[in-house]
């Protein structure tokens, strides 16, 4: 049976998991951890914490994935959005056999994607709208240390869904639609906080973001874990927050015409369920009425805390052979 290993790597912490495939193609978590992002620094220290993690030697997997929070240009190299890690995968010598397993870097909302198509897809829950559309283009958006987004297209010769690819994005990084003065005036801030000459939606969405936002509104300066509190109380912070993650959601929804789903991930949302379902969110994310297309289009949310190693299984999976998977299985 082969042992695939899947590494997310986010802007504040580390997943690493180890996963077996059954004859059927099913994905089985056999074990995680969850480690510190800021005792990773480069593709040396990120081995090492996953030995110690999970007590196995990297030679020992039939293929590896690592989902990692930043743009992928190569299969070997990145370099982390939210956090000083720069990956080299080729500064990993083979084993004591003379064999490395093989490995890639990913997106990580490219594996949040991919993990559409897993059992985390699956048991995902509707918010609202109506049943997915089984061909249709799914999308993934999620906000926690920073925004991250992609989405999971039909490229079947038909155009039927038999085979998905993802498409990665760097929409966190697009400059934020504020809407009306008292939002300029919160742009105007959150500039000058930032040191920046516009806010991102990874600045506004994000747990820094909300800390922000906070601070501006009360004049209370909070760390994002403690400004989270005030997500489970009715208070302006909650409402703010609830409609600028509704419009970044209909701003995705609507790039993607994701009638196959659009599928909120991230930490802000996994801690704070009831988020989607708050008027504010509501209101904003339907901000197109005339185009009758956000109504068409099905909010699910993940529930599962791993859903990112699971989308990393998933393509370490499709990476092995049908040789392989008869040798290994």
């Amino acid at each position: 049976m082969p042992l695939l290993g899947a590494v997310d790597l986010g802007g504040t912490h580390t997943r690493y998991g180890l996963f077996t495939q059954d004859a059927q193609g099913s994905l089985r978590l056999e074990r995680a951890v969850t480690g510190m992002t800021a005792l990773v620094k480069d593709a040396q220290s990120l081995r090492a914490q996953w030995e110690a993690s999970l007590g196995m030697p990297v030679d020992a997997l039939s293929s590896l994935v690592i989902g990692i929070a930043g743009p992928v240009s190569a299969p070997w190299h990145a370099v982390t959005s939210n956090a000083d890690v720069r990956l080299d995968l080729t500064e990993w010598d083979a084993g004591q056999e003379g064999r490395l397993c093989p490995c890639r870097l990913a997106n990580d909302f490219v594996c949040e994607a991919y993990a559409c198509l897993t059992e985390v897809g699956r048991q995902a829950r509707p918010v609202f709208g109506p049943d997915p559309v089984p061909d249709g283009v799914r999308a993934v958006l999620g906000a926690g240390t920073g925004l991250g987004a992609a989405q999971l297209v039909p490229v079947g010769p038909d155009g039927t869904a038999h085979v998905r690819r993802a498409f990665p994005a760097e929409f966190g990084h697009a400059p934020f639609p504020f809407i009306g003065r008292d939002e300029a005036d919160f742009s105007a801030y959150a500039a000058k906080r930032f040191a920046s000459e516009w806010v991102t939606g990874d600045e506004v969405v994000s747990g820094r973001g909300l800390a922000c936002l906070h601070a501006y509104l009360s004049g209370e300066e909070l760390d994002p874990q403690a400004a989270s509190r005030y997500l489970e109380q009715e208070c302006e912070t909650l409402r703010w927050y609830a409609r600028f993650l509704g419009r970044v959601c209909a701003q995705w929804a609507l790039s993607t015409l994701c009638y196959g789903g659009l599928y909120l991930t991230g930490g802000m949302v996994k801690r704070h369920p009831a988020l989607p379902s708050h008027p504010a969110f509501i209101e904003a994310f339907f901000c197109a009425p005339r185009l009758r297309v956000l109504e068409r289009i099905p909010l699910r949310r993940y529930t599962h805390d791993m859903s990112g190693l699971w989308g990393a299984a998933w393509l370490a999976a499709a990476m092995l052979s049908p040789a392989d998977r008869e040798r290994e299985g």
